[in-house]
């Protein structure tokens, strides 16, 4: 099954949304990937659910089932994910390049230095949640800060490293385990990683429950890794003994990483709006008037201010330039479930959601580069609203979805993809194909009268 695979040559690249049942959150989320214009693959489907840890089942099995060889990647996510028909393209073009293919290839100083990237690189957040460790979100941060403060003092000592620091240029210091992409190889050794741990190390807090928190996991070995590689001066042996020294618990120096910039994956939750906005720069070549005194940016605190921002922004564009500030994106045509000769194109808008400028880079400079996440992970912590609601919220000023709310033949096309689009479902012993439409049909319906009434 090509069709499944954001890239089907080189390294194949497949995306795998974890879950064991369909519901409204995984139809939003699968929805707006193939309105983004990727495929992506639902894993855990009709396999039991024995909490959290079940994430590392469901991915382990759908690389079996998809036999994915070892320098293939993955991109792995929960099902409250949400497609912002950002371009996955220059990041994933970057990741391959940057990560290890195998394990003879991972330079771990190259990583710590910034000129690499690692082959597991977790997603980050400005909050710190990881139960099994930490008992409160201070002590969670205090954690992490005394891992980092190990590696500056290595840094200071160790000025012929050039070691970067990339969580102090960042407001998301902490990793959320919401999205992870990997290398095959790299993520295997992982599972073998977190067996160990399982083993060797009893959970701090909620014993009695075990270690029942990936991210916790995820944070225990991130931690301990960067720790132990300035403990060790890993940096100063011959290539050699640096990529045969293993932690504790087995892992290779440089093999885990987190993704501080948000390129890929960013974290939404109510309570983390303010580190993100609503912002016109791709926009500009289609307006007029650009320039002082004209407002450029909207909070996402104010959803009556969101609506109106992305409608004045779309009348004024659309008003100068017509249906020429469309991207018409070409995607496979499905016929019957299976890919035709020709290709469809869907209609998206220039980015808007972006995560606001790290305080550095608004020190004279002023050509500040925004960064517009290619997925949004919304959290499950606001009793208030179910993750449908959060995603259809978030959904104001995503590419794919400004259209549909503005133009009817924008709609209609999205409609009609939707129709004949495929679903895949990872089992525990397969990868089946049938029909997203008969499991989800069109399910932005709400959310775009959530964007005509506010």
């Amino acid at each position: 099954m090509q069709d499944m695979f954001v890239r089907s040559k080189g390294p194949r690249v497949v995306i795998l949304i974890t879950t064991n049942q369909v519901d409204d959150t995984l139809c939003y989320s699968v929805g707006s990937a193939h309105l983004s214009g990727l495929p992506v693959v639902v894993v855990g489907y009709k396999m039991r659910y024995r909490g959290f840890l079940s994430k590392f089942d469901f991915v382990t099995r759908a690389i079996e089932n998809a036999e994915l060889k070892p320098e293939d990647v993955i991109i792995a996510m929960d099902s409250g994910t949400i497609f912002t028909g950002a371009d996955l393209n220059p990041f994933l073009d970057r990741f391959i390049a940057e990560s290890a293919a195998s394990p003879e290839e991972l330079d771990a100083l190259a990583v710590r230095q910034g000129r690499a990237m690692a082959p597991v690189l977790i997603s980050a957040e400005a909050g710190c949640w990881t139960p099994n460790i930490y008992e409160t979100e201070i002590t969670c941060k205090m954690g992490y800060e005394s891992a980092y403060q190990q590696v500056r003092e290595y840094a200071a000592a160790h000025p012929e490293h050039e070691l970067s620091l990339p969580f102090d240029l960042s407001p998301r210091r902490h990793l959320n385990a919401g999205s992870v992409i990997a290398r095959v190889w790299a993520y295997k050794e992982l599972i073998a990683h977190k067996n160990k741990l399982m083993r060797m190390q009893k959970a701090r807090y909620y014993a009695k429950y075990g270690w029942y928190c990936d991210q916790s996991i995820y944070a225990a070995l991130y931690l301990d890794l960067i720790a132990w590689e300035v403990k060790r001066d890993v940096f100063s042996m011959p290539m050699d003994e640096r990529q045969a020294a293993r932690s504790c618990y087995g892992v290779r120096a440089g093999l885990y990483g987190i993704e501080y910039n948000g390129e890929l994956s960013a974290l939404h939750t109510i309570a983390l709006t303010h580190l993100s906005e609503l912002h016109d720069e791709n926009w500009r070549e289609y307006l007029r008037v650009y320039g002082l005194g004209l407002t450029h940016s909207q909070e996402l605190t104010d959803l009556k201010g969101m609506k109106r921002f992305v409608d004045d922004l779309y009348k004024r564009a659309y008003t100068a330039h017509g249906e020429n500030i469309y991207t018409r994106l070409a995607v496979p045509r499905w016929v019957g479930g299976k890919t035709a000769t020709r290709e469809t194109r869907i209609t998206l808008t220039p980015p808007l959601l972006a995560l606001k400028p790290k305080l550095i880079d608004t020190v004279n400079n002023n050509a500040i580069c925004r960064t517009f996440p290619v997925v949004y992970h919304i959290a499950d912590l606001e009793q208030n609203f179910t993750k449908v609601q959060k995603m259809g919220l978030t959904s104001f000023g995503l590419r794919w979805f400004v259209p549909i709310v503005h133009d009817p033949k924008a709609k209609l096309r999205a409609m009609q993809y939707l129709a004949s689009a495929p679903w895949f479902l990872s089992t525990h012993n397969a990868i089946i194909k049938g029909f997203y439409h008969a499991k989800c049909g069109f399910p932005f319906e709400k959310a775009i009268q959530q964007a005509e009434d506010h």
